[in-house]
């Protein structure tokens, strides 16, 4: 006789639904509340539409971002990056809605812009906190699903050791099974051999089998997917990924109907590229707007000071290795635009009393943000080099050109972490490619969001 047991993903995947919903409608009139009362009285019937509008899209518009994918087994900044695409398609929706209709200019533009900032921060506390203090009701054992692991070598171990350390996962790690005697010290005992796991799943009723052997171990696989057919238990694999060196991917493609593991892909495809280039478009445009005054104030002082162009065009390697031109105000005395050219050093008699100034503070760096809207470069990526560096150092440092799989950065990761300015040794560009790998294999809009404010909180700090 089948037992039926409540799923605790399946309740909190539901209850998140209304709670979004709910949250996305409460904190939009609150805001109106806060900031405009009286449209309650002379509008009630648009802010009516309104909160149908948003209800609708919500449910629709967050099912299409993934909001509601196995939500147990994911990471929080992955969850939060579902959540900002989600609500990205419901202002996306609403704008569609107003200009069909005419009637965008009926509601305040200061409260959805605030509304589009506090709803997923919201959402993202809300999951944070139910992940880590408000999953106790789960604790007696009911409700987890039961788990065995085949492998107790590195991967098994630390998949062990997160199911323990995250008891919101709704999962119960019960032992290890492996194909030689080996001592489990670990978050879990040794239960047997492989070939004992299959008797034991289906005694037991275990629901999970995470299936963590290494590849080489082709025979021992294929018996146990054999030793699994009679059980209703759900198997996943996890091949260990540890030999490959600079691995940026590791999900699953459908190519030539054959499955593949993805070993090496850029972190900006599909949903997160888009994510990527509204968070530039969005934050590049405001900056420019910010800051005009001060690029035309630092125009007219090179032009006072100086002969020559107020910008010049310096050649660099972009998105898949091709080249394009970058923008900077001029800081030397002379051009050169070329794809050779020698780098300033401390005290080049080449550059400006001014383009002195502007270098110390990253000024002249400015006129980037114009390649930013134009899609050639990022906010947050990759530093990009010279043609001749890159041309010398890509030989010569291992995953040097990995950091071309994204467009260059006018700040990035290395640079927050010290790792700017002249390279005086090979080692300086080993610790800089270290860092822009890190930085594409745990890539997310609020990882860019933190380097741009370490960016600015730095800068502002020094002087």
């Amino acid at each position: 006789m089948f037992k039926m047991s409540r799923n605790p993903g399946s309740v909190l995947s539901f209850a998140h639904r209304l709670f979004d919903v709910a949250m996305g409608v409460g904190i939009l009139l609150g805001l109106y509340g806060l900031f405009w009362p009286d449209v309650f009285d002379n509008k009630s019937v648009q802010i009516a539409l309104l909160v149908v509008a948003v209800a609708a899209f919500a449910i629709f518009g967050f099912r299409i971002a993934g909001v509601y994918k196995p939500w147990a087994r994911s990471e929080i900044v992955t969850e939060c990056n579902r959540i900002v695409f989600g609500v990205i398609l419901v202002f996306a929706g609403m704008l569609i809605l107003g200009y069909l209709f005419k009637v965008s200019q009926l509601y305040s533009r200061r409260v959805i812009l605030l509304w589009l900032v506090a709803w997923p921060a919201v959402l993202c506390f809300e999951r944070l906190i139910v992940k880590k203090y408000a999953s106790s009701w789960l604790a007696e054992g009911e409700g987890y699903k039961k788990v065995v692991i085949a492998g107790a070598g590195m991967v098994g171990a630390n998949i062990a050791d997160w199911i323990a350390d995250n008891p919101w996962s709704g999962l119960k790690i019960v032992g290890f099974f492996d194909s030689k005697d080996v001592n489990c010290n670990g978050s879990a005992p040794c239960l047997g051999r492989i070939e004992d796991l299959g008797r034991y799943v289906r005694q037991k009723n275990i629901d999970v089998v995470y299936v963590a052997l290494p590849m080489r171990e082709e025979e021992k696989l294929h018996t146990l997917l054999k030793d699994m057919e009679d059980s209703a238990a759900q198997v996943y694999f996890f091949p260990d990924m540890s030999i490959f060196a600079h691995l940026l991917g590791g999900d699953v493609a459908q190519v030539a109907g054959q499955t593949a593991i993805i070993l090496r892909s850029s972190p900006f495809e599909g949903i997160s590229g888009l994510v990527k280039r509204l968070e530039d478009i969005v934050i590049s445009s405001m900056i420019l707007l910010l800051i005009s005054p001060i690029m035309i104030a630092i125009a007219v002082g090179i032009k006072l000071s100086s002969r020559g162009p107020v910008m010049f065009r310096q050649w660099r390697y972009g998105l898949g290795g091709e080249p394009f031109q970058i923008y900077k105000f001029r800081t030397m005395k002379v051009i050169e635009d070329g794809y050779d050219f020698v780098p300033a050093t401390k005290d080049d008699p080449r550059v400006t009393r001014l383009g002195s100034f502007l270098r110390k503070n990253s000024l002249d760096e400015l006129p980037q943000f114009i390649n930013v809207i134009q899609g050639r470069m990022s906010i947050v990526g990759p530093r990009p080099h010279a043609v001749k560096m890159n041309e010398e150092y890509r030989k010569r440092v291992p995953g040097y050109m990995l950091r071309h799989i994204s467009k260059p950065g006018i700040t990035g990761f290395a640079q927050v972490n010290g790792y700017k300015g002249e390279i005086q040794t090979e080692e300086d560009m080993e610790q800089r490619i270290k860092y822009d790998i890190r930085y594409l294999q745990n890539w997310s809009l609020f990882l860019d969001l933190e380097i741009i404010f370490k960016t600015v909180f730095n800068r502002a700090w020094r002087q």
